[in-house]
């Protein structure tokens, strides 16, 4: 009796471990959770089967959230805000709209042909816009509200870190809005 108590109580946290951290990854749930590495996958599985859970893969991560909670749209938005260098190039566009591939290049420090990589894949999740303007190509970002919204409720660490630059950011389209 005590064995099946176990096995529903480390299902429950998994479960509510995903519910309040979504788009965690396999070896971030051990992590977190402090379970070996079998009972993680055999627990997934099960409440993937019982359809509490889906996965979507992502580069080299299978990412988790619980069902009926999001969107096809908002689970785009999670994938990225989960991928640290996604994540940080969305930030810095959402701040400094039309950066330009160099500029993304000095602000993540890496080459210009990985920041184009990455502007591939995010122009393709329809998340940032590209436009050419003479010689450059600028970068400006969709559903910067939405995006934000997602960031502070699911990623508050990130969000503390970068509150005061975002506050104005707000600010901003909270004027626009108005106007």
């Amino acid at each position: 009796m005590r064995r099946d108590e176990d096995h529903e109580s480390r299902r429950t946290r998994i479960l509510e471990f995903i519910h309040a951290h979504p788009g965690s990854h396999l070896r971030e749930i051990k992590r977190e959770l402090n379970l070996g590495m079998g009972v993680i996958q055999y627990h997934l599985y099960g409440l993937e089967r019982e359809q509490k859970i889906i996965s979507r893969r992502r580069g080299l991560h299978k990412r988790f959230y619980t069902t009926q909670i999001f969107g096809d749209r908002q689970l785009e938005i999670l994938d990225t805000l989960s991928q640290e260098t996604d994540r940080d190039i969305l930030l810095f566009l959402i701040q400094n709209p039309n950066a330009t591939q160099k500029e993304l290049s000095e602000y993540v420090r890496i080459s210009p042909a990985s920041i184009n990589w990455h502007m591939r894949r995010l122009s393709d999740t329809g998340l940032v816009e590209a436009k050419r303007d003479r010689m450059n190509i600028q970068y400006l970002v969709r559903d910067r509200a939405e995006i934000l919204a997602l960031l502070r409720s699911y990623h508050p660490a990130v969000w503390e870190r970068w509150a005061d630059r975002l506050a104005n950011v707000m600010l901003n389209m909270e004027q626009g809005i108005r106007e």
